[in-house]
């Protein structure tokens, strides 16, 4: 996926090294306490711009590019949630930041790189994709996903996904009506930018189904932590957040009215993420 100026225009770009020598690069901005924004599954750093521009002016905001995307190198043969982590860690180590914010998968990256290397004081996370339970009937979509994408069928794929994943509205209804009409309102520069990260995509998602089930390991965390949805989100997301914090015991929850899934991103609002985000690093 190629960056448009204008998105980064303010920014400064570098990059660091993770353990298995792979290149992550990161955009920067702002001055004061050192704050990481992890984007989620199908996104990049150029998606959060506006996120942490809002929050610029009380921390020195570094926007990652996860590896498989952007300024990073690929995810390589061997992809895994660690490798995520150690990607983090080697930011944070050249940041010193204390402070995560992590958006979907962003926010799982999050939380399993605070449970192996507890390297933040304080994490904030936005819907982040932890899976509750480990049923396998959750994960049907996921080999069909699998096997459109093997068939360069990316409209098909892009469809089980958005079903399975169960953010949408469309996840109740038949396949081919949900590809309609995804085709219809998702094209263009923007369906291309979806397409080049769908193979990324399946193999986050399979590591989100690897860890289905484990949630009880983050009862051992020991930053505090922050766990915010939007008001608009369906249940099972809601009932996700109030299961993480009734195991995590230095942890609060946040429904934010009328905000959805998407919201921390730049097409929706972000403002209003900022603001909760800010008030609760400073408190």
């Amino acid at each position: 996926m190629t960056m448009n100026h204008a998105e980064v225009q303010g920014f400064v770009r570098s990059n660091v090294v993770s353990k298995d020598g792979t290149n992550i690069g990161y955009l920067s901005i702002g001055k004061g306490p050192d704050l990481l924004i992890i984007h989620g599954a199908l996104s990049d750093s150029t998606r959060f711009t506006r996120l942490a521009k809002e929050l610029a002016g009380a921390f020195r905001v570094h926007v990652i590019d996860r590896r498989g995307r952007g300024m990073s190198g690929p995810q390589g043969q061997e992809y895994s949630m660690e490798k995520e982590c150690e990607d983090v860690a080697a930011l944070q180590k050249a940041t010193q930041a204390e402070f995560v914010f992590g958006h979907s998968y962003g926010g799982l990256v999050a939380l399993e790189t605070a449970r192996i290397f507890n390297l933040f004081s304080t994490i904030a996370v936005y819907e982040p994709g932890v899976a509750i339970h480990s049923r396998p009937d959750e994960w049907n979509w996921l080999s069909a996903y699998e096997t459109a994408i093997n068939k360069k069928d990316h409209r098909t794929a892009f469809a089980h996904f958005v079903k399975g994943s169960g953010h949408s509205p469309l996840s109740k209804l038949p396949l081919w009506y949900a590809k309609l009409m995804l085709s219809i309102f998702i094209r263009g520069e923007h369906w291309l930018e979806l397409e080049a990260l769908l193979k990324q995509n399946l193999l986050e998602h399979q590591e989100v189904r690897r860890l289905a089930g484990t949630y009880s390991h983050y009862g051992n965390l020991q930053a505090k932590l922050l766990l915010s949805n939007g008001g608009k989100s369906p249940r099972s997301v809601k009932e996700m957040i109030f299961a993480l914090n009734n195991k995590i015991p230095n942890s609060s929850k946040l429904e934010i009215p009328d905000l959805e899934h998407l919201s921390p991103e730049n097409r929706f609002e972000p403002v209003k993420v900022a603001d909760h985000i800010k008030r609760f690093f400073l408190t």
